[in-house]
């Protein structure tokens, strides 16, 4: 009975941590115009949704990572113009800068994907029991622990990450599913932050938000050394 609870757990958070991530990703940190046109309007009311969505969106999108999938900055004197222009925005330049300019989940953007997961698992376990609300706790954390521990790895070429991650997270980086992460990954940034929003895996299939590679997309993750098989 306890291992039915548990495994339905797992699967319970699993499915509402890559649902919240795939939903909150679209219209947070890559939000459509109309929402931003609101948040604007009162930007003390939205502050939050403002900074996560210039910190991914604008930064992580359009101020780095231009020339390509794996190359953050273009230059020296690239890294260093963007660094001037954070630092004149205060505070949340410089927590930018800290998340390795927006490349790991940092500061608001950890409050925008952990709260939600947070409610959710509360919720949960206000009805089911301990053993299943604990097992969905670990799967609903997978959403924010992606984005911190394995982001910065898939703006890599394969066999960088394989150098430099920690053992652990190289062996996970080799498994079909985290090379499917890769490409899905390298598709969100192809197509500008318009869809493919998971890193963990899913609900963009249920939600029609997955654009698969075409000849060119495959040739240009080769290029970049991303895992094709």
């Amino acid at each position: 009975m306890i291992v039915a609870e548990i495994l339905a757990g797992i699967a319970i958070g699993y499915a509402a941590g890559s649902l919240l991530e795939s939903t909150l990703h679209e219209y947070v940190s890559d939000a459509p115009a109309r929402f931003l046109r609101v948040w604007r309007r009162h930007p003390m009311l939205f502050r939050v949704f403002l900074n996560t969505h210039f910190s991914h969106h604008v930064v992580h999108h359009y101020q780095t990572f231009r020339k390509n999938h794996v190359t953050q900055f273009e230059s020296a004197t690239h890294r260093a113009k963007l660094e001037n222009w954070l630092l004149r925005r205060g505070r949340h330049g410089r927590v930018i800068i800290g998340g390795d300019f927006a490349n790991k989940l940092h500061a608001e953007g950890a409050v925008v994907f952990a709260l939600p997961s947070t409610v959710a698992g509360l919720a949960l376990g206000s009805v089911a029991p301990v053993s299943t609300a604990a097992a969905a706790a670990l799967t609903l954390a997978l959403p924010p622990l992606f984005s911190y521990f394995i982001h910065p790895y898939l703006h890599m070429p394969f066999s960088e990450g394989q150098r430099q991650a920690p053992w652990i997270i190289a062996i996970l980086l080799k498994t079909r599913y985290m090379k499917a992460v890769y490409r899905n990954h390298f598709m969100h940034h192809r197509h500008g932050g318009t869809s493919n929003y998971n890193l963990v895996l899913g609900a963009d299939f249920v939600r029609r938000r997955v654009r698969k590679p075409d000849a060119d997309a495959i040739h240009a993750m080769r290029d970049v050394g991303m895992p094709l098989d």
